[in-house]
């Protein structure tokens, strides 16, 4: 099972290019990272190959959702900045050698009802997801809780399942962020039992607080039975906001199968 770091959630204190040899070092195989656009794709994906580090996934560009800004995907006006986001993202991707793309849903524009805004995001992804398997990449998305990120329209696990359907590309997959599922009640491992399939990488944080598996309520130990009963062929990261540094300890390292080189604690 390949195992992945954020390089901004749990290692954004280092010095960006520092970060990589740490994931290395902590034992990681990979990293995620949605959008280093800021970065030319050759010098990332040296990065990438000095470290011997996979990239999980990359965010097409996107609208600030944090600022509630109109989603490029969800808003019919902005269809030419969502095709423009498309192409860049594949030049991107296929430079650094990353085979996943998250379309981010983010914010509903005022002016565009719910309707047309699931319309125009399902219309788009599998609009998108062609673009991509044209290019031999795939296409994921990820429900984000609305409570933390107001107005982020695809908030729910079982709203990402219905616009897969809807937009008939049944090959769309799924980031499962066991954080959000559980700010909204979510059960992820019965999710996992009922469609694992649809699961491609799963982020690992704990509940409440976001911090590191081992200060809340999260039964981790369920989740990882859960992979082991689907055969989950997929990848796992840490993304939390941390308490203490991970050079302290890796959380679930055990779990995640991480070889730790020497020199990490």
């Amino acid at each position: 099972m390949l195992a992945s770091i954020h390089l901004t959630y749990v290692l954004g204190t280092l010095p960006f290019e520092e970060r990589f040899a740490a994931a290395r070092k902590l034992g990681f195989q990979a990293v995620e990272f949605p959008f280093p656009y800021a970065v030319p794709a050759r010098e990332y994906a040296r990065l990438l190959d000095d470290h011997g580090l996979a990239q999980i996934s990359i965010g097409a560009p996107a609208a600030d959702y944090k600022a509630g800004a109109p989603a490029y995907s969800l808003t019919p006006a902005l269809k030419p900045q969502f095709d423009e986001s498309v192409s860049t993202v594949i030049e991107y991707a296929k430079a650094i050698g990353c085979s996943r793309v998250h379309v981010f849903a983010g914010s509903r524009a005022p002016d565009v009802s719910q309707e047309l805004a699931f319309e125009t995001y399902c219309s788009n992804l599998a609009e998108a997801y062609d673009r991509l398997h044209a290019e031999g990449l795939g296409l994921v998305i990820e429900p984000v809780n609305s409570t933390d990120f107001s107005g982020y329209f695809l908030d729910r696990l079982d709203l990402a399942i219905a616009a897969i359907s809807r937009s008939e590309r049944p090959r769309i997959k799924i980031i499962l962020d066991v954080y959000h599922a559980h700010v909204n009640g979510e059960d992820p491992v019965a999710f996992l039992g009922d469609h694992g399939s649809s699961v491609t990488h799963i982020q690992l944080a704990d509940f409440p607080g976001r911090h590191e598996p081992g200060t809340g309520t999260v039964d981790f130990d369920a989740i990882f039975q859960a992979l082991v009963d689907i055969n989950y062929p997929g990848s796992v990261g840490l993304e939390y906001v941390p308490t203490r540094s991970v050079f302290e300890g890796v959380p679930l390292s055990r779990q995640l199968g991480l070889a730790v080189e020497s020199g990490a604690s």
